[in-house]
């Protein structure tokens, strides 16, 4: 009976080693290598997809008539034979020059952000788009 119960010990300190000995390896005897890691470093240019435009703005004719002391009583008559009523808006020509300089600060500026508009639509746009916004453009 003793000798069942030493070979009982043996059997299972020869499990323990062996359980201890497969769990420290990591079973590493029975796999490959990993491969070695590359770092790869690869530019893309990113794919923004652009939009159309607005449809340009359409703008409604507007008469000016300029009216002195000498042609006012002629101006009077003629204006309400063709349009009735008649109302004054009154612009001292400083005045008239700021409004002037106005509209071309502002003509200025939409040309401005018409040009970066187009700026990045050519930067994020491919080669062959290119060419056709080009082509839609002129």
């Amino acid at each position: 009976m003793v000798r069942l119960q030493n070979y009982g010990d043996r059997l299972l300190q020869t499990l323990v080693v062996i359980l201890t000995l497969t769990s420290l390896s990591g079973c590493s005897l029975m796999s490959q290598p990993e491969p070695e890691v590359k770092v790869v470093t690869k530019i893309e240019k990113v794919q923004i997809p652009t939009v159309a435009r607005p449809k340009p703005v359409q703008l409604i004719d507007t008469k000016v008539y300029v009216v002195t002391k000498d042609n006012l009583e002629d101006f009077l008559k003629e204006f309400e034979e063709i349009h009735g009523d008649v109302a004054f808006v009154a612009l001292s020509m400083r005045d008239y020059e700021n409004l002037a300089l106005n509209i071309a600060e502002l003509r200025r500026f939409l040309n401005q952000q018409t040009q970066v508009i187009i700026y990045y639509e050519k930067a994020v746009t491919d080669d062959g788009t290119k060419s056709q916004l080009q082509q839609s453009d002129g």
